[in-house]
């Protein structure tokens, strides 16, 4: 467990204050540092003759685990102490499975406030942290953010070893890898990086720890911090970083070849390298007949094409093109329209922003008041503005569709909100040719992403033969279980580390 340091060694170098013989220098140094701290707790004692103290920190460890495992054998060791004391406690004394020598305090501290008791003798220039861990935490759930119906119902929850845990009892093998970094300079986090050996390429597993290796941060509070680093930097309104609450769905990432990284104290997993595709698929797919399946991935792609061009069609047409609508339908929405003060981009525009408030509203309030807005949305913003004329009913029904329409690719909620306000713009000031332009301009965009040397838009651009069986339409397991695409057979002819020179 020493290798979590690693990262933190190499920055600071020996500016460490490493534990030393003196006994009462390291007690100074110990209750020096966490003066004024009411959670940390110290005991000292004597265990062969020798002055020692043990630290914990109240309510990160199991009081029951610290008596039995750790106080109880070392209270009752009375033999004749070797000259390694901490080497003799270690292998015939203490009982616990998870330990770890320490040998500055940086380290110690790290083990300190994840759970571990912290042991140090008297003579001996490192200690010993014993795994006694027993904070309250929440138990493994139904996941919020990815509904299945007949999936598996559990979902990562904020405990990193928790994490690691539910992957490991998905894939029973020794290939599956898991490296441990240590991130931040005022407070450490935990980092695991996850790989399965014989499937992910080493070069996208180093690359990835370099990136993360080099994230400059006082302390790491949750993943979104490291999306930045994890990403390319060509710029666009579509990442290139995946992530998923999920086990299930990120062991089969790390089947693919991917690499799928863990932070401590958040309930979601990134996954790396990204596909646009990714979007589309969930975890019901493969479970679902292939019929199905494929005909709910069209879905899935007809409601993101909804949601982007939708009111921005509206309103070029309304605007530019009404020689495109039937005669029946032009009447209508010119019955409604010319009693309003606002033309079709300017409803369009206000009825989506006024949509992304009542959002953000429902959102951010107590549940116990969060229905209010839904109520004030719908009979107020609604029904009473048709009926008082500022907006029209047609323009009212399209801004629902394309709101309904955005929750089917959820992953793809926040590029699509904004996007779709620069279509509505393209839309209204130059018509479907505008639109058109603000297309190829997208989807260019989407084609020139290239995280970790994988194409973003693959497998469709460039074409993969053998991936065309899990695209938008799915074939049965018994012809995906012998043409399985790892994710390096999508790459170029060498590895490119995605970001721009």
């Amino acid at each position: 467990m020493n290798k979590i340091f690693s990262t933190a060694k190499s920055k600071m170098g020996d500016a460490m204050e490493r534990i030393c013989k003196s006994y009462l220098e390291n007690l100074h140094k110990i209750k020096n540092d966490f003066n004024d701290c009411s959670d940390f707790n110290i005991k000292e004692f004597e265990i062969s003759k020798k002055r020692a103290f043990v630290a914990v920190m109240d309510g990160l460890v199991s009081s029951l685990a610290l008596s039995q495992l750790v106080m109880s054998p070392l209270l009752s060791f009375d033999e004749k102490a070797e000259e390694d004391i901490i080497q003799q406690i270690k292998s015939g004394v203490v009982q616990n499975v998870e330990m770890s020598e320490v040998e500055d305090f940086d380290n110690a501290y790290y083990f300190l406030m994840s759970g571990f008791a912290i042991l140090i003798v008297d003579g001996s220039d490192r200690g010993l942290a014993l795994g006694i861990q027993g904070w309250a935490k929440r138990n493994v759930s139904d996941p919020s953010n990815e509904a299945n119906v007949k999936g598996a119902k559990e979902g990562f929850v904020e405990c990193l070893n928790d994490n690691k845990a539910l992957l490991r009892k998905r894939l029973k093998t020794s290939h599956l890898k898991m490296r441990q970094l240590c991130i931040g300079k005022t407070a450490s986090t935990g980092v695991v990086i996850a790989y399965i050996d014989n499937r992910a390429q080493a070069e996208l597993v180093d690359e990835i720890e370099k990136r993360i290796t080099g994230a400059d941060f006082d302390c790491l509070l949750d993943y979104g911090m490291l999306l930045p680093f994890l990403d390319t930097d060509v710029k666009s309104f579509f990442s290139c970083v995946g992530n998923t609450e999920r086990p299930d769905v990120a062991v089969s990432k790390l089947l693919e070849g991917r690499v799928v990284v863990l932070v401590d104290s958040t309930p979601f997993a990134i996954y790396l390298p990204y596909l646009f595709s990714d979007n589309f698929q969930s975890l019901d797919d493969y479970d679902n007949p292939p019929f199905y399946s494929g005909f709910i991935r069209l879905i899935k792609a007809f409601s993101f094409l909804l949601a982007v061009f939708l009111p921005a069609v509206y309103v070029a047409v309304g605007t530019f093109h009404q020689e495109l609508m039937s005669t029946n339908l032009l009447f209508t929405i010119a019955a409604e329209e010319i009693t309003t003060p606002f033309s079709l981009m300017t409803e369009a525009l206000f009825l989506l922003i006024f949509y992304e408030i009542m959002r953000e509203a429902g959102l951010r309030l107590p549940r116990t008041v969060g229905h209010a807005v839904s109520i004030i949305g719908g009979i107020i913003i609604g029904e009473t503005s048709v009926e008082a004329g500022l907006i029209g009913a047609p323009m009212l029904v399209v801004v629902a569709i394309t709101a309904i329409a955005s929750y089917v690719v959820y992953p793809l909620y926040e590029s699509v909100s904004v996007i779709r306000f620069a279509f509505i713009l393209a839309g209204g000031i130059a018509g479907l040719y505008g639109m058109i332009i603000l297309a190829g301009v997208m989807f260019i965009n989407i084609c020139a992403l290239n995280p970790f040397g994988t194409p973003l838009s693959a497998p469709f651009s460039p074409y993969n033969k053998r991936s065309g069986v899990d695209m938008l339409y799915r074939a049965n397991w018994k012809i995906l279980s012998k043409r399985r695409v790892r994710i390096n057979e999508l790459r170029g002819a060498s590895f490119d580390t995605g970001k721009t020179k």
